[in-house]
């Protein structure tokens, strides 16, 4: 007992664990070789001192090819393979008679290089794992995304689609109103056609009624105006790169057309009028002694889903100005809120 030495003895002479002591002989067999292989195997002296010296080169951060080095300069290195000792499986399994040999050790740094290799293939397919995994959450994010852009789309869509049928459908039957009409023939009264009720219900459930404006014989297209769904609805202006622009608040048309009114009553009186043109609704305002603007005004859809009324086109004294005079137009109205 005194003479060798287990690994249990080795652990406790080097205060480390035995699996400690058992990495050392896979690492260096050369240099700690085994005295008896009976349970539990044991070691001659000098092996402590190997387990010792391979400790400290560890300690000070060597490299195993460095304390392999240093190993060779203290000691001698012996064959791992002796008489007597458990050969491979593959060299016991050969044939007697043909002088089987047993298979050479394969070399310290062979064994690091395929370790190291192994370590990078695990973190490699780790990392594409996560990646997988992380590509699938935001592809999932996105499908989920672009699945309530649609349905807000057709939402909106249907909404508006039901808004213009309300509009466009009388509630009621005409009105008979032959004695006004009479009576305003005869004293030169403006002539009433029959009127006519148009009931809207919101999505809330709120009924609104509208009356369409008298006319007069004079000019009819005076008296037209955009009904109180348009004049409510946010506008925007498109810039250079179709993007749509608004205004913080969501300023629906009629704030945007009052602005305009009070600036220019403030440089003088004016005379402003509202006319269609197909889907286009045309505000002119006439300035005495100064330009005439016609803005046009369309009813359109952003590509969110939003229903808004753009600012397609700015008229000057009937000629259609530029994109960027548009827009710095606009700029300037908006400054004013």
């Amino acid at each position: 007992m005194n003479e060798s030495l287990t690994h249990k003895d080795l652990a406790a002479l080097c205060k480390v664990s035995e699996t400690t002591i058992k990495s050392y002989r896979r690492k260096f067999p050369g240099f700690i070789p085994v005295l008896t292989h009976g349970k539990p195997i044991r070691f001659s002296k000098e092996a402590a001192d190997v387990c010792l010296m391979i400790r400290d080169c560890f300690d000070k951060g060597m490299s195993v090819n460095d304390t392999l080095k240093t190993l060779r300069e203290h000691f001698k290195e012996s064959t791992p393979a002796r008489r007597g000792t458990r050969q491979p499986q593959s060299a016991t399994q050969e044939s007697p008679g043909h002088g089987a040999q047993a298979a050479p050790p394969v070399s310290q740094e062979y064994l690091e290089k395929f370790f190291a290799t192994a370590g990078q293939m695990m973190q490699g397919m780790a990392g594409l794992a996560t990646a997988q995994a992380k590509a699938g959450q935001r592809l999932a994010k996105l499908e989920e995304a672009v699945h309530n852009l649609v349905e807000i789309e057709t939402r909106n869509s249907e909404l508006f689609s039901t808004l213009l049928t309300q509009l466009r459908t009388p509630a009621s039957d005409t009105l008979p109103t032959s004695s006004s009409t009479d009576a305003g023939a005869a004293s030169g009264e403006p002539k009433v056609r029959a009127r006519k009720i148009v009931k809207v219900t919101s999505p809330g459930g709120d009924v609104k009624s509208y009356a369409l404006e008298k006319e007069t014989p004079r000019d009819n297209a005076a008296l037209e105006r955009p009904s109180d769904a348009f004049l409510n609805t946010p506008i925007v202006i498109r810039n250079d790169q179709g993007e749509f622009l608004g205004v913080p608040g969501r300023l629906p048309l009629s704030g945007f057309v009052e602005i305009l009114v009070r600036e220019a009553e403030e440089g003088g009186a004016s005379l402003s009028s509202w006319h269609r043109d197909e889907d286009t609704w045309i505000f002119t305002m006439q300035i005495p002694g100064g330009d005439s603007h016609q803005l046009h005004f369309v009813s359109t859809t952003t590509p969110r889903g939003n229903l808004v009324v753009l600012l397609d086109r700015l008229d000057v004294n009937g000629e259609q100005t530029t994109p960027h005079f548009l827009q710095e137009f606009f700029r300037q109205v908006k400054d004013k809120i």
